[in-house]
Order: C-alpha cells, then structure tokens, then sequence
C-alpha cells in the first residue's frame, strides 16, 4: 500500500535545510541580500515546529507505558545519532590532523587545536548530545548539531509526558503558547536576536517550544473547529490564506530586526497548519519533485553542510587570497559569487545524498530492526491491518497499513 503523506510540510522542511546552507555561506552573492536568507536561523525554529507537528501526529496516541517510550526513544535514536556521530568523527579526524600540523609548526588563526570551541570537553557534550543544555556558555565542534541536542532533549520530554496526553488537557493550548512566547522573548533579547541563541537556556526553551507549538499544532487539526474548517475550505480560500500568510512572513522578515524577529514564528506556525492539508498553490510548488527530493535528504543536509562550507573556506581562502587591498576574499563579484555559492551547495546536496543513502538508511532501518517493528505495536493493543501514524524514511508523519508481519 503506498504511503500518504505530509508531503507540503516534507518540501517545506527541504526548502528550510537550504536557507540554512546558504545561510551560513560567507560568500557575497545575490543569496546573501535576500531577507530570507539573512534570517536563515529562524530557519532552525521551522525544524522545531515540524518536528513537533509530525512525531505528534506519529506518536501521540501510541506511547502508552514504558515500553512503547521506549521503543518510540530507541527509534528516535536510530533516526538522528548515527549521523551526528559520523560527523562528528570527521570533525574529530580534522583537529586531530590540525594538531599534526602544529606539531609541525603550522599555526592556524582559531588557535591551538582541541582549545576554545574544540576543547575535549566540549567534543564529548556534543558526542552525547547534551552541549545545548546549559553545560557550556559555548557551542561548536558541528555547530548545527545544537538543535539536534535541543531535538534530543524534547523527545525525552514528550515521551515521558505522552501517557498522559497533556496536550489534551483544557487549558493545555494557553499555557503552552504563553510558555512559547515567554521561552521566545527570554531568548531573542538575550541575545538580540535569535542568531546567537543556540546554547544554554535559551537554545534548550528555544527547542522546546518550537516543538511544542508544532505538536499543540497537530492537536488542534486532528479535532475540533480547525478540523472542520479546513475539511469545508476549498482550493481557492486556501490559496487566498496561504499566499496571505506567505505574504506576511516575507514581509515581517524584511522588516524586523533584533528581538522582533520572534514575530515572524505567528505566520510560520499558521503557514505549517495551512500546509498540512496538501492542498493550494504552497502545497503544489513544495509538492515538486525537486523539493520533495531535498525535504528526504533535508536531514543530512543540515548536518553535512557546515563541515563542506568552512573546509571550502580554508582552501578558497589560501587559493583566491584577500584583495592587496585588504579586503577579505568572499567579498568577491557578485555573479562570481552567485555562481560559486550555487556549486558550494550543489556539493553539499550531493554529499547529503550519499550520507541519507549509506548512513541514515541503514540508521534507522537497524533501529526498526532493534524494537521489532510493528509487532511491537500489535503487541500493545494496536490490531494488524489497522490504519496507523508511521514516519517514513525521511523522518516524517506518514500514514501506512500495519503490516501483519514484523517490519
């Protein structure tokens, strides 16, 4: 039976893995004065919202004592750390080089290896994926793998509350969006911003939130008025909501800076409740092949790029060189750095490619192997045939027949 999908959230979480990419490209290019781009970190709070709204509508109703925590963990687990380990190992084998290197009296503008944001102490936060708990007033190593580590920390959060179904309580929806906007305000004027927000509390409530908001998000399309609203909409209002929340998002971009970039998270959160229905002219361009191809790869994107970008700085630095009048290297043309930009990114998509293909795959297809399948959920009441939450090889909510015999 072919499995039905969010498919429009899929290319949405495709298309945010990109931002990010060209996000944190040093590089002049036509990229870097898109508003988009240069609040490509709010990018990372899309990440937070959709996980939450997919793993929700996976697992809601399926975590039902310790076992089923367990398995749902163990899954977790299989999906997300064998590629952060891997990473990570590259990350390790570069300073172990650099240290080769100094030993050698080659001396490198950060400093001395396994120092300052490679201490040792921070490789093993990272290893077991705790560096954005408020151990370290830092974080580095794999940089993006901050968000993992807040990812990390609210899926131990859902599943110990999930036998309860807290998000159905009556005053769940109020507390959760005053404990958002609080979380939110707290982080952004830290920081000034949500750029900097990636370690200590404000990365951890950051994390949490999002992913809150987004299961909050499922709760209240699975029943209730929504429901029913977005079951009575056709294709024309939904086109008129979608590109009227688009438009918003765009313009709160370009015109907030500062802490009152939190804003443009109302639109974003309304955009993925919109989008969940696959239907509109948002849901037909994320729907393209192209897209769709980035949203299964999106994870290994965003893991894979940062390595890619700053080993492409060190050689385009040493290989183009700063100007003789001082002005640094990536400040290049714009058209040369436009088309630089887009072949440092094909790189990274190629890359991601064959990391989804001989890590990710094998990952999670090893973690469904390890708590059995679907003979585990039969085992806890789930009857065969029936019509039940999965996620797919991409990590997302899916909707498939159980199948009668173990996965």
């Amino acid at each position: 039976m072919e499995s039905a999908r969010y498919r429009a959230l899929d290319g949405l979480r495709g298309m945010a893995a990109v931002i990010v990419v060209f996000y944190h490209m040093t590089i002049s290019s036509v990229f870097k004065s898109l508003s988009i781009v240069t609040n490509g970190d709010i990018a990372v709070d899309v990440f937070f919202i959709l996980s939450g709204f997919v793993i929700s509508s996976a697992y809601a109703d399926r975590i039902d004592d310790s076992h089923s925590m367990r398995r749902f963990l163990t899954l977790r687990f299989f999906r997300v750390y064998p590629l952060h380990f891997c990473v990570l190992m590259v990350f390790l084998a570069q300073e172990i080089f650099k240290l080769y290197l100094w030993h050698k009296g080659v001396t490198f503008n950060n400093g001395a290896p396994f120092t300052g944001d490679q201490s040792p102490g921070m490789f093993f936060a990272t290893l077991f994926l705790v560096q954005a708990w408020g151990v370290f007033d830092r974080n580095f190593w794999n940089g993006p793998s901050w968000s993992i580590s807040c990812e990390a920390l609210a899926y131990l959060v859902f599943a110990l509350t999930a036998p309860l179904r807290p998000l159905r309580w009556r005053f769940a929806p109020l507390g959760i969006l005053v404990f958002a906007a609080c979380s939110y305000i707290y982080a952004a004027t830290l920081h000034d911003g949500l750029a900097q927000a990636f370690y200590g509390p404000a990365a951890m409530l950051r994390g949490l939130s999002g992913f809150f908001v987004g299961a909050l998000c499922y709760e209240a399309v699975r029943s209730g008025r929504l429901k029913v609203l977005f079951a009575a909409a056709s294709d024309r209002v939904l086109n008129l909501w979608q590109g009227g929340t688009v438009l918003a998002v765009l313009l709160l971009l370009s015109v907030c800076r500062g802490p009152a970039i939190i804003a443009v998270l109302v639109p974003l959160t309304v955009l993925v409740l919109l989008l969940h229905t696959d239907r509109g002219f948002a849901c037909t361009f994320l729907n393209t092949r192209p897209l769709q191809a980035l949203g299964k790869i999106s994870y290994s994107i965003y893991m894979v790029h940062f390595f890619i970008l700053i080993s492409a700085d060190t050689v385009l630095k040493r290989v183009i060189g700063d100007h003789p009048d001082g002005t640094p290297w990536f400040q290049m043309p714009l058209l040369q750095g436009t088309l630089l930009s887009l072949a440092l990114a094909l790189l990274v998509v190629l890359v991601a490619s064959l990391t989804w293909r001989f890590i990710e795959e094998p990952g999670r297809a090893f973690g469904r192997r390890l708590v059995g399948g679907q003979g585990a959920l039969q085992g806890a009441g789930m009857p065969a045939g029936a019509v039940t939450p999965a996620l797919d090889a991409a990590g997302h909510a899916t909707l498939e027949a159980a199948p009668r015999s173990k996965e």
